[in-house]
């Protein structure tokens, strides 16, 4: 299903479980889709919709969501405009305000609606999510991201980047869809603890405890610290997909997570 913004962004989205129970949005990572991340990798979509309305979409410029274009090789790709974008949506399916679940720059975008568009967010779950920029991050993610290393080195993910997303947005998108996540995700948030303190959306802050990205910079514990209304979970000896490696765990916590704002509603 699509659902056009009023700034005329079309938004591909899914649902899974009954319209009348609790609505719960899942925001994708970089280079991932909606069902790539919440259905395909993990099952996580399925296993919430037996008791909440699962909401799925491709952030714009992903899978079936069309790319916006800043310059003829340049998508947008703005946390911002994807929050509002996505608290739009919400709104629009008469689903806020919702419980959130973001993974990686996923779940930098719920970061950035639980501050920003805190009215549609009942609660969030921020998996790996990205508090201000450290020297790892500046440094680690254009080497990773680099097209012509992936190209060279990374042919399962290259493989997987054209299928979710060339198929739809054209030959060759993924190399602008990597530049473009390589400039947004070296810049921006690079928040201090003032811009964060007047945020109330209850949050919890997951991190896996070998996640190579945001251990360097302590992204989860910082978070956890300038957030009022936060919880911290550090999984031991997991990476940087929580809900792919333990999803019986991560169902368990994120499921008494929600409850409490169930419970206060």
């Amino acid at each position: 299903m699509n659902f056009v913004t009023q700034r005329g962004s079309i938004i591909f989205y899914e649902e899974f479980g009954s319209p009348t129970n609790p609505p719960l949005l899942l925001i994708h990572g970089s280079t991932l889709t909606g069902n790539a991340d919440f259905c395909v990798e993990s099952n996580i979509a399925q296993r919430f919709a037996k008791d909440y309305r699962v909401i799925v979409p491709d952030c714009p410029g992903h899978g079936k969501s069309p790319a916006e274009w800043l310059s003829e090789n340049m998508p947008r790709y703005s946390f911002t405009s994807m929050a509002a974008d996505l608290a739009e949506l919400l709104l629009g399916l008469n689903a806020a305000p919702a419980f959130v679940f973001g993974h990686s720059n996923g779940g930098t975008v719920a970061l950035y609606m639980a501050k920003e568009q805190s009215q549609q967010v009942r609660a969030a779950i921020l998996l790996a999510a990205n508090a201000y920029i450290d020297e790892h991050i500046r440094t680690r993610v254009p080497i990773g991201m680099d097209a012509e290393r992936v190209a060279r080195e990374e042919q399962q993910w290259l493989d997987e980047m054209i299928r979710l997303h060339d198929v739809h947005q054209g030959e060759g998108y993924w190399r602008q869809l990597l530049a473009a996540t390589v400039t947004e995700t070296i810049t921006n948030p690079d928040w201090q603890q003032a811009d964060l303190q007047h945020v109330q959306v209850p949050c919890l802050c997951v991190q896996g405890e070998n996640d190579r990205v945001n251990v360097p910079g302590r992204h989860a514990q910082t978070l956890a610290a300038w957030l009022p209304n936060s919880q911290l979970w550090l999984p031991a000896g997991i990476g940087h997909s929580v809900h792919w490696e333990i999803p019986d765990t991560f169902e368990q916590r994120a499921r008494a997570f929600f409850a409490q704002g169930i419970q206060e509603k």
